[in-house]
């Protein structure tokens, strides 16, 4: 009884229902807006302006499940530096950096060359501080490791006969940190080498 079970499930899932339409990997980049995280409230007011861009680079893996569906796992990394001053006109070197493993699923619309898409997500995101001054000493938020969602939306440029695609997604983060809550917005640019 197990055997027909298994063969079930394996005929189920090998059906073209749910057939890998294709395979892809790329590379990404762009710029994280707006980054918002309650516990840097300890810098002063006149430096925070510097995070308000990010730098991100990146790389994904594209899954083709069905027509309109497509899976897309990522791993990207989102970094500042900057010299700030602190109380007293003291300066200090302010690092933040955000390591996430992300895994997405686009709705696809039905187009032949531009396709606009929409979709949904989870993330994993190692948030990380640091600042050095050998003669000031400050308390810093510890370094954590929290599970966010995201929404996305873009468009896919894919030119026939070629296999390459090129995307520009926008995407919304919500991470639920210790204290309240970390958000951005992150603007995406990248291309995906379609494997044959």
């Amino acid at each position: 009884m197990k055997k027909l079970w298994f063969a079930f499930i394996f005929l189920w899932f090998s059906s073209s229902a749910w057939g890998i339409t294709g395979l892809g990997i790329g590379i990404r980049g762009g710029m994280i807006q707006n980054y918002s995280y309650d516990k840097l409230d300890l810098i002063p007011a006149q430096n925070k302006d510097w995070l308000k861009e990010m730098p991100v680079v990146g790389v994904h893996l594209k899954i083709g499940t069905l027509r309109i569906i497509q899976l897309e796992g990522s791993l990207e990394y989102a970094w500042k530096k900057k010299q700030i001053v602190l109380d007293q006109n003291i300066k200090a070197d302010f690092s933040i950096n955000d390591l996430s493993f992300n895994g997405t699923a686009k709705y696809m619309f039905s187009f032949p060359v531009l396709k606009p898409y929409l979709g949904a997500g989870v993330g994993i995101h190692r948030l990380a501080y640091g600042i050095s001054n050998h003669t000031y000493s400050v308390y810093i938020p510890e370094d954590q490791s929290q599970m966010g969602w995201h929404g996305v939306g873009g468009l896919v440029l894919s030119p026939p006969a070629v296999p390459l695609e090129f995307f520009v997604e926008a995407r919304y983060t919500h991470i639920p940190t210790k204290e309240k809550v970390t958000h951005f917005t992150t603007i995406l640019a990248g291309v995906t080498y379609n494997l044959p």
